[in-house]
C-alpha cells in the first residue's frame, strides 16, 4: 500500500531487494485536493519499476459507504482514513491475498507535529511568564489553528501524565464534557484515561519526555485505532495486512533510543530519514508530509454539496441527541463553517458516532 511519503517508499525499496515489479496500491481524492498523494505515489512506484494502481474516491462515494464501513468496524472509530482504507483493501484483494503497509515509523521515530511539540516543550516551559503569557494569548486569538492552540495549552501543564493526555486530546476536556446532557457523565470522566495509563507509569521512569509519550502512543492510539481499523477493514475483504516496521525487535530497539535520534535540529524522524537516504531520491525524501484524508473532510464540511454530514449534526432527531446537547453541537458546526475554529475532527467523530448508533 503505497502513499507519496517516505515510509511506504522505503518499504518498497526494501522489498525490491527481494524481487521486482511489485503491485502497489494508492488511494486518494484527485488533484482538486492539495494534499492528494496519487501522483506522488505514482512517481515513487516508477522509481522502483513497480506496478501502481490508483483508486480515486469521490465525496458521494465517501458519504454513501460510510455507514457500511462503520458497521464493519463494530465500534465508532472516528478516523477519516477508514473510508480510503476500505476501498484500497477492496481493490488490492482483487490481485493479492497479503499486503504490506508502512505503518509505524511516525509513532516510532517521531513523525507527527505533536512529537515536535513534546520534544521541545521543555524550552517553552522554561520561558519566563512575562514572555509566555502574551504569546499564548496571541496564539489563542488566531482563527482555526486548533492543533497549535491545544499544543501550547498542553505543554504548559506541569504534571507529565496529564500533559500527555492533553497532547492526545482533540479538544479540551471541558468542551467535550459540555457536549453531554446533564447527569450522563461522572465528574472527571474525561480523565479516566489516566487510570488506564497508571500501570504503565513505572515503565516510563527512565524515559525522556518524547520517549515517554511514544511509549504510551505505541500502547494506545496505535493498536486501539490505526492497527485495529486496518485489520478489520482488510479482513472485511479477506485481505491480510502486515506491518513490518512494527517488528518486535525493531520496536524494542527504537524505544531505547534518546529523543535526539528521532527529532533532531527541528527535523522529525531524523534517524529514519538517514536510512531513507540509501534508498530514496531526494525528491521523495523532501516531499511535504500529507495528512491521509484530513483536509478532505475539513473541506467537505466547509463546502457542502449534499448536506449529509452536517445534516446529521443539525437534525435534532439524530440518535446522538439522546446523549448530547443539540445547542452545543450546533455551536461547533457554526464555528467551523464560519472558519472561526477548525472543529472538523470532533464533528467527524460525531458523524461516526451517529452512524454507529444507527447500525446497532
Amino acid at each position: 500500500m503505497l502513499s507519496g511519503g517516505i515510509d511506504s517508499g522505503l518499504l518498497l525499496g526494501l522489498m525490491n531487494l527481494y524481487g521486482k515489479s511489485w503491485h502497489t496500491y494508492t488511494v486518494g481524492y484527485g488533484k482538486s485536493f492539495k494534499d492528494d498523494e496519487l501522483s506522488d505515489a505514482a512517481e515513487t512506484a516508477k522509481v522502483y519499476s513497480a506496478d501502481n494502481i490508483s483508486i480515486e474516491l469521490k465525496r458521494e462515494t465517501f458519504e454513501k459507504t460510510l455507514p457500511k464501513i462503520v458497521k464493519c468496524l463494530e465500534e465508532p472509530i472516528a478516523s477519516s482514513s477508514i473510508v480510503p482504507m476500505y476501498f484500497v483493501c477492496e481493490r488490492a484483494r482483487q490481485d493479492v491475498k497479503v499486503v504490506l503497509v508502512g505503518q509505524g515509523p511516525d509513532e516510532l521515530f517521531g513523525g507527527y507535529k505533536r512529537h515536535f511539540g513534546v520534544r521541545y516543550g521543555e524550552y517553552w516551559r522554561d520561558l519566563p511568564g512575562f514572555f509566555r503569557t502574551p504569546l499564548t494569548m496571541a496564539i489563542n486569538s488566531l482563527p482555526r489553528n486548533e492543533s497549535l492552540k491545544r499544543g501550547v495549552y498542553s505543554l504548559n501543564i506541569p504534571d507529565r501524565m496529564k500533559r500527555y493526555q492533553y497532547v492526545f486530546s482533540i479538544m479540551p476536556g471541558e468542551i467535550v464534557d459540555g457536549l453531554f446532557r446533564e447527569g450522563l457523565l461522572d465528574s472527571g470522566a474525561g480523565d479516566k484515561i489516566l487510570e488506564c495509563w497508571a500501570g504503565l507509569e513505572s515503565f516510563m521512569e527512565h524515559t525522556d519526555e518524547l520517549g515517554g509519550f511514544q511509549f504510551l502512543e505505541l500502547r494506545s492510539s496505535l493498536p486501539d485505532e490505526l492497527l485495529m481499523y486496518a485489520d478489520k477493514l482488510s479482513m472485511a475483504h479477506g485481505l491480510e495486512v502486515r506491518v513490518p516496521y512494527l517488528d518486535r525487535e525493531l520496536v524494542e530497539y527504537v524505544e531505547k533510543l534518546p529523543a535526539n535520534f528521532k527529532v533532531k535540529n527541528g527535523t522529525r524522524k531524523w534517524l529514519h530519514r538517514k536510512v531513507c537516504n540509501d534508498f530514496l531520491p531526494k525528491s521523495i525524501i523532501n516531499r511535504k508530509k500529507r495528512g491521509f484524508a484530513v483536509n478532505v473532510v475539513d473541506e467537505w464540511f466547509q463546502n457542502s454539496l449534499s448536506n449529509k454530514l452536517e445534516g446529521m449534526l443539525l437534525d435534532n432527531g439524530s440518535l446522538m441527541y439522546k446523549f448530547l446537547r443539540p445547542e452545543a453541537v450546533h455551536q461547533l458546526v457554526n464555528e467551523h463553517i464560519s472558519k472561526k475554529n477548525d472543529n472538523h475532527k470532533v464533528l467527524f467523530s460525531l458523524v461516526v458516532f451517529e452512524e454507529w448508533l444507527r447500525s446497532t
